[in-house]
């Protein structure tokens, strides 16, 4: 297995990933890959395919896969939370892109009570 936890029997590059299935959403765990796809101006630019099950890992490596593409990194990156690490930011920095990409905590940071617990829980709040 290489190192890996698991895979497919019947597509042994796929990984198991949480898929939300029916009516009701429910998650169920499914043989699946991951796909980032990259535009510019509307239009598909780029695409890659992972076996990761989470965003984080994978924007370095499609953005690597585009500047060998392209021979040219994008001047800014616009991603979702699911992108959003320290690392991705980083990466964004270290290549002289402008991200725009919310961390993952953005949204529960906004609401008053994640800010009075956490400020509380801090010794800060009194």
């Amino acid at each position: 297995m290489s190192g890996r936890k698991g895979y497919s029997k019947t597509d042994n590059d796929a990984t198991f990933m949480r898929l939300k299935e029916g009516h009701m959403k429910n998650d169920r765990l499914k043989a699946a890959y991951n796909v980032q796809v990259s535009t510019s101006g509307q239009f598909i630019v780029d695409y890659s395919i992972h076996r990761k099950p989470t965003d984080t890992t994978t924007l370095p490596i499609h953005l690597e896969q585009h500047r060998e593409q392209y021979d040219e990194l994008p001047e800014s990156i616009t991603a979702n939370a699911g992108h959003g690490s320290e690392e991705n930011l980083q990466y964004a920095e270290d290549n002289n892109m402008e991200g725009y990409v919310k961390y993952n905590y953005f949204d529960k940071q906004q609401q008053g009570s994640y800010n009075k617990k956490h400020l509380f829980a801090a010794g800060s709040l009194y």
